[in-house]
């Protein structure tokens, strides 16, 4: 199992790869919801300095039609650099690059629907060489399509999960219709709690639109041996400082190295320890049915739309 690491700043790649971690996800002009949007020359330095490493670009949004021949030509300029693939999740891209004949990883990674090996052999026969698997169902499904499917596939370890995007500026509406004098510039400012629920989400909005993900970071840094065999354990530092990154980073990095050397069960007390003195707010996300939208809420909040309706 490799450790993958969304980028999300450029100064602290050393200290990753001191720790181990050689395989990473930049973010990219065509990207959505990334923690750091790279340019086309910061690539090439990057890359340039650390030539023996492994990145993956994202362009993981749906793109709409009138975008494709720019989309199509910012392809053409990745194939330029030596870059190990793409993370993405419209088949426009699968297209453009089976087409021109190019040859990166394709990590299909489409939020939420990758939830079976089945449908995966299928696309492998399209050109998916790898795929990022749902955050939404159990970890005891994630196991199991990892032994079925016939590609490479990731998990998330660690970090703010996705829970809804838009390509509407629904911040921005917000603003103009309420009247209120908001910043929504400022990503940490804004936070959203479902009516009789305690989860909070936060929500901010840039160019590409408005994204929604969890406040808690899921973590899996005790449960290696249930996930070892996954082929990528990635690491989402879309929300985190640079200093939680680096530190988490750590932790991982660690507990690989201890899960490979024979002493994790003994060290990941230690680890958890340390982990828990980030005082960030953690949870098993959907690992263990301990899911965001709960039934119950959801049918108080059907009862409560009907009513208001009548």
């Amino acid at each position: 199992m490799k450790i993958v690491l969304s980028l999300n700043n450029q100064e602290r790649l050393y200290d990753y790869i001191s720790m181990g971690i050689d395989t990473f996800i930049l973010g990219g002009q065509y990207s959505f919801h990334c923690p750091y949007v790279f340019s086309l020359d910061d690539m090439i330095k990057i890359i340039g300095n650390y030539p023996e490493q492994i990145f993956y670009v994202s362009m993981n949004s749906l793109y709409d039609q009138y975008m494709m021949s720019e989309v199509e030509s910012y392809i053409e300029q990745l194939s330029q650099l030596p870059i190990q693939g793409l993370v993405f999740q419209d088949f426009g891209i699968l297209q453009i690059v089976k087409e021109r004949g190019y040859t990166f990883d394709m990590m299909y990674a489409p939020e939420t629907l990758n939830t079976n090996a089945m449908t995966l052999n299928v696309l492998q026969e399209q050109g998916v060489t790898s795929a990022f698997l749902s955050r939404v169902i159990p970890l005891d499904e994630q196991c199991l399509i990892a032994q079925e499917v016939h590609m490479p596939v990731m998990l998330q370890g660690h970090g703010v999960e996705y829970i809804a995007a838009s390509k509407r500026a629904l911040l921005s509406n917000y603003k103009e219709a309420s009247g209120l004098n908001l910043d929504i510039n400022n990503h940490n400012d804004f936070t959203l709690l479902a009516k009789n629920s305690d989860y909070v989400f936060k929500i901010f909005e840039d160019s590409k639109g408005t994204h929604i993900f969890s406040e808690t970071r899921l973590y899996t840094l005790d449960l290696f041996n249930q996930i070892h065999n996954f082929d990528y354990l990635y690491i989402e530092t879309l929300m985190m400082g640079e200093e939680e990154a680096v530190e988490i980073a750590s932790l991982y990095s660690d507990a690989l190295k201890s899960f490979q050397n024979g002493t994790y069960d003994k060290d990941i007390k230690e680890y958890m320890k340390l982990l828990y003195q980030l005082k960030t707010p953690l949870d098993r996300g959907f690992l263990f049915d301990q899911t965001v939208y709960k039934l119950e809420d959801m049918r108080k909040i059907d009862n409560e739309k009907r009513e208001s309706n009548h």
